[in-house]
């Protein structure tokens, strides 16, 4: 489970890795107060309960630090993390030259990117000397050190921070980059279509499954109508098209995964906008994908072909 860890103030989130350290560090960690931290917000002196593992644990004087963002789609790889390291640095080396740090731990919560990631943990080795220092990113925090402890969650009420579901988004993905690419191609006779599927709407009784759902009558006609209809013929289209029969059974898998999933979690939305809304930026969020107003269209088709919400 992933938790929403930009809903933390900074001075939460401090507590928190600390609190974790407490565990693959020892209980000695130190915690300072909020204001100029000298490049350390915990410390800690001796040998590592389990970090890296319990078999090979670092051993010395350890200086924690908990670096948090508000964004919830930054990573590792962004231009402002890159720089407060190279300023981070700077401070290491003046705790290095008194003889104050042997290990060097960063707590954030952005996506932990591979290859950024890995080349700031050797920029900070080479441009300090230290040989102990790793990056502790989102991805890791959420399944190695919250998820295992219930009494972390609780203590810091994590249970109310946590993302509702998670799902396929990459074939979601894949869907709407090919439809995004095939569109031009799709030709329709516009105004026959959206005519027959307004009136494929009436005779499904859209307005009794909107109430059902819990969809508003303002989110019905100012979004699924207004600006995903026109669309719904051209997917119709893409989906019988043979030359599509992979993303055929991608679109009809992910619409089973989600219909299970929505009805699993439905109490953690109010009205289904909110599902759409909560998927939209669970695919689109941190991507440069082309055509991802298609997202919306896309999961309007699957409401109207009712393989999504209560029929």
């Amino acid at each position: 489970m992933d938790y929403r860890l930009e809903l933390l103030d900074e001075d939460t989130f401090e507590k928190l890795v600390n609190r974790i350290c407490q565990g693959m560090l020892g209980m000695g960690v130190i915690s300072f107060a909020p204001g100029k931290d000298g490049g350390k917000d915990g410390k800690f002196i001796g040998k590592a309960n389990n970090y890296p593992s319990e078999k090979d644990s670092w051993n010395g004087k350890f200086i924690v630090q908990a670096k948090h963002t508000a964004n919830p789609i930054a990573s590792c790889s962004d231009s402002d993390f890159k720089k407060t390291v190279g300023e981070e640095i700077k401070k290491v080396n003046v705790l290095k030259s008194a003889g104050d740090i042997d290990c060097y731990l960063i707590f954030t919560n952005r996506k932990f990117t591979g290859i950024s990631g890995d080349d700031l943990v050797k920029k900070i080795q080479r441009e300090t000397g230290l040989e102990n220092v790793a990056i502790i990113g989102k991805e890791s925090l959420n399944d190695l050190y919250i998820n295992p402890n219930k009494d972390i969650i609780k203590e810091f009420k994590l249970d109310l921070l946590h993302i509702p579901f998670d799902f396929s988004e990459e074939e979601i993905k894949d869907i709407i980059l090919e439809f995004h690419k095939e569109l031009p191609k799709i030709k329709t006779s516009l105004e026959a279509e959206v005519n027959r599927i307004k009136f494929d709407f009436d005779r499904v009784k859209i307005e009794e499954k909107n109430k059902k759902n819990q969809l508003s009558k303002e989110y019905y006609e100012n979004e699924i109508l207004s600006h995903s209809l026109q669309d719904f013929e051209k997917i119709e289209s893409f989906l019988s098209d043979t030359r599509n029969e992979e993303f055929k059974e991608q679109y009809f898998d992910i619409a089973a995964e989600l219909r299970n999933l929505i009805q699993l979690k439905r109490t953690n939305f109010a009205s289904f906008e909110e599902i759409f809304i909560f998927i939209f930026k669970k695919v689109s969020d941190g991507n440069k994908l082309k055509g991802k107003r298609h997202i919306f269209t896309l999961l309007h088709y699957m409401y109207y072909e009712c393989l999504i919400g209560v029929k």
